[in-house]
């Protein structure tokens, strides 16, 4: 790796007006990786009544795997060819796939336009980046706060705008709505936001990019199908056998490759590793959930061997639910500032045991208003303090010099337990359908969905305990690990950089 053409903490001027016009772009684009999971959740229904499927969890989890796989690659061609740029690129693709989401006549080829928009989903960090290396240092940490927040409030608006377009002209809409969203925007974006100056060449594992992400999709696919095509068929075995070998092929690799997709000494540290791991599960909890409300709330009411169906459109389900965009938002703050006073560990737990609350609500099947909205609120309170402990826990377990493989596996890890949470928890839902309407609506057993809580809960489970044992996070959060090293193995960029984080 060579060392950047430009240092990231070089004095900068930017002119009132142009950072808040260039903040206000960045935002505004940023709030694409929220818009293409929340907006689509409450279609997941009518997307399966329109392609008779009960896979259509798929839909949610081929984002987010995607994004996980690219991710790597995405910060590195950023670091080699400009942050900006590859944004602009990837939302010219996410532009594209909108549009094969759109007019898809199959799951297929809805899945293929997914998969062009998920390599869009990391567009958050590398705003982050972004914002580090080309505002002036003393608008950084507010200008970070700034696009934190207005990511939550999309979770806020996503629901309802997705409920107008659901409800007026079908599910096919919030694609194309996505699609104006961002053509619209590019424009601006490229005029008000500056390009960064850093430049930095890394070499990129290809080989274990191709085995990871792909990896788990084989082994998810096999997991899907298994109880339709049987579990002792070849198919099946042949899904389940590939996808452990390329997952075990890429572990092996990984511990020889000079240039590691993923650092398995930063992975498997004592502090890193236990808190991926703990969030990991926490995450699959909040991404559960997430897929069993709307097809809970949306089914008609009535129907008989259910007790559960409120026959509520996409738009009264935003109604019904927007509390958890609400508390969330709040509580991301609350909790990093309980971080910084108790610890990062203590509000990890105290999400991890809101959210098995909401699990346990959840399975109760509520279908009145007032209980729902009050699991809602519940359920944001949870994710708000879950968001703000990973943070502060992984920013605390890294080294400056570690911070950009570090943030890197910990979005990958995240990203990778929702789309396992979603794919595995269709999976227990459509092992338990009931029947299918006249209206081409799939009905799942109350069984169904219980179960999908119940493996959910599991999951949080084993992040509680491993949040209760593991040592980090325990001290009130720091901002990031310090680290002491010898000047003379370092560049002058890189000991600028670390005398000033020394003395921070």
């Amino acid at each position: 790796m060579s060392a950047p053409t430009a240092s990231p903490d070089a004095d900068r001027t930017m002119s009132t007006a142009r950072i808040v016009g260039a903040l206000a772009a960045m935002i505004l684009l940023s709030e694409i990786a929220t818009f293409e999971i929340l907006m689509v959740l409450p279609a997941l229904p009518h997307m399966a009544a329109e392609f008779q499927t009960t896979d259509v969890a798929w839909v949610v989890s081929i984002v987010t795997l995607t994004g996980a796989t690219v991710m790597p690659l995405v910060g590195k061609a950023s670091d080699k060819w400009g942050k900006k740029r590859v944004i602009m690129i990837l939302a010219g693709g996410f532009v594209l796939g909108s549009v094969v989401s759109a007019t898809a006549p199959t799951l297929a080829l809805m899945l293929v336009g997914r998969a062009m928009q998920g390599a869009l989903v990391g567009i958050v960090s590398i705003s982050y980046g972004l914002v580090r290396d080309t505002f002036p240092r003393r608008i950084v940490p507010v200008a970070l706060g700034a696009v934190v927040t207005g990511i939550g409030m999309s979770a806020v608006a996503s629901p309802f705008i997705a409920g107008w377009i659901i409800d007026g002209v079908g599910f096919r809409g919030i694609f194309l709505f996505m699609a104006a969203y961002v053509l619209v925007l590019l424009p601006i974006y490229a005029v008000m936001v500056p390009e960064s100056p850093v430049r930095v060449r890394r070499a990129v594992d290809y080989l274990g990019t191709a085995l990871l992400g792909p990896g788990i999709a084989v082994l998810l696919l096999g997991l899907t199908v298994g109880s339709r095509w049987g579990w002792t068929s070849p198919a099946t075995l042949a899904a389940l056998v590939l996808g452990t070998v390329m997952l075990g092929s890429f572990v092996a690799w990984q511990r020889v490759c000079p240039h590691p997709l993923i650092d398995l000494k930063i992975l498997l540290g004592p502090r890193f590793g236990p808190a991926i791991l703990a969030v990991s599960c926490v995450s699959y909890m909040m991404n559960a959930h997430a897929l069993i409300i709307p097809t809970m709330l949306q089914t008609p009411a009535g129907i008989p061997g259910i007790t559960y169906g409120s026959g509520l459109s996409a738009t009264q389900l935003a109604f019904w639910t927007f509390p958890v965009g609400v508390v969330s938002m709040i509580m991301g703050p609350v909790g990093g500032y309980l971080a910084r006073k108790i610890g990062a560990r203590q509000v990890l737990i105290a999400a991890t045991v809101t959210l098995l609350a909401v699990m346990y609500l959840g399975s109760r099947l509520f279908t009145v208003h007032w209980q729902v909205a009050a699991m809602s609120s519940l359920c944001g309170l949870g994710i708000g303090l879950l968001h703000s402990s990973n943070a502060n826990l992984i920013q605390d377990a890294l080294p400056p010099s570690q911070g950009g493989v570090g943030n890197s596996i910990g979005g990958m890890g995240v990203l990778l337990a929702g789309g396992i949470a979603t794919t595995l928890t269709g999976v227990v839902m459509s092992n338990h359908v009931l029947t299918v309407t006249a209206g081409s609506h799939v009905i799942y057993s109350d069984t169904g969905l219980t179960r999908g809580y119940l493996f959910a809960a599991l999951a949080g489970a084993l992040g509680l305990i491993v949040a209760l044992v593991m040592r980090h996070g325990r001290s009130p959060a720091q901002g990031g690990m310090t680290e002491i090293v010898d000047p003379s193995t370092m560049s002058p960029e890189s000991s600028t950089s670390m005398a000033g984080h020394r003395s921070s």
